[in-house]
């Protein structure tokens, strides 16, 4: 009798290596899958604190520098320069308004719509931010009637404005963006949540008599057939959106693709550019799906 005669065997029968194999690879999927997970968590959880800190420092940082270029009198100003002073009073609001309302504008402070009538001509009206960037008028649905309102142009002018009402309207009432008509000033944000299409309006009539506004400042009102919806922007903010989200995942991918394979400084060097580039373009481009004034 041999050795192998006396060798105790398995009950269960010869082990097959392919089987092995099989659970090795079935252990690295779960393995895989669950980092890739965990990078997803962690990426919203970093998107939110991006959104929540980072992005209204960066709108600040907008803010401010408008308010240095306000500071500089100019006998004409076009689109994305500092046009206006909006002084509110009663929510302590002191905010440099630019000329055009875009999502990009407004991610810097309030802006006054194109198309719509200099102050002391018709009806001014200017929209801004409720939760993301700076959020001004985040405080706006609570400004009372009879309330103050002041309007301040670059070449020294100052308009003074009483609220009459406060509402909160659907998204398809844009008639409240008429720029013909009596002198008013009309302040739009949104209402709701990140997708509400809901808006907050203030409208505010002008008090006393108008200031003359000079020749070179005057621009021509005219009574639209088509307002256009309240938020207005082009394609160009939602193809930057989905490349963002692209770059993260390509970056995702990288990172999994690499790990275990290469020291974590390698990682960091070789797929953190691409993660981070697209958390920016995410970041500064979510209003092509949201309400440009959340």
């Amino acid at each position: 009798m041999s050795l192998l005669d006396d060798a105790p065997v398995s009950e269960d029968g010869p082990v097959d290596p392919a089987d092995d194999a099989g659970t090795a690879g079935s252990g690295e999927s779960d393995r895989r899958a669950r980092t890739a997970v965990i990078a997803a968590v962690l990426a919203v959880l970093g998107l939110w604190a991006l959104d929540v800190y980072l992005v209204p420092a960066a709108g600040r940082v907008r803010q401010e520098h408008r308010v240095d270029e306000y500071q500089e009198p100019a006998r004409k100003v076009g689109v994305g320069d500092a046009a206006l002073l909006l002084q509110i009073p009663a929510l302590r609001l002191d905010q440099v308004v630019v000329k055009g309302a875009t999502p990009a504008l407004l991610q810097g402070g309030p802006g006054w719509r194109e198309g719509s009538a200099p102050p002391g001509t018709g009806n001014t009206v200017v929209l801004g931010r409720s939760t993301r960037w700076t959020y001004p008028f985040s405080q706006l649905s609570k400004l009372p009637k009879d309330a103050s309102i002041y309007v301040r142009t670059r070449d020294g002018r100052v308009y003074k404005y009483q609220v009459l009402y406060v509402k909160r309207l659907r998204s398809g009432l844009t008639s409240v963006m008429d720029p013909v008509g009596r002198n008013r000033l009309t302040l739009v944000t949104s209402a709701g949540g990140p997708f509400d299409t809901a808006r907050t309006v203030v409208v505010a009539k002008g008090v006393g008599t108008p200031v003359p506004t000079p020749k070179e400042f005057r621009e021509p009102v005219r009574k639209l057939t088509d307002l256009g919806p309240f938020d207005e922007r082009g394609p160009g903010g939602l193809l930057l959106l989905l490349a963002g989200f692209v770059v993260i995942g390509l970056g995702v991918v990288g990172v999994l693709e690499m790990k275990g394979r290469y020291s974590t400084f390698t990682v960091c060097v070789v797929a953190g550019p691409a993660l981070a580039l697209g958390v920016v373009l995410v970041l500064f481009h979510l209003d092509a799906f949201l309400p440009i004034t959340y």
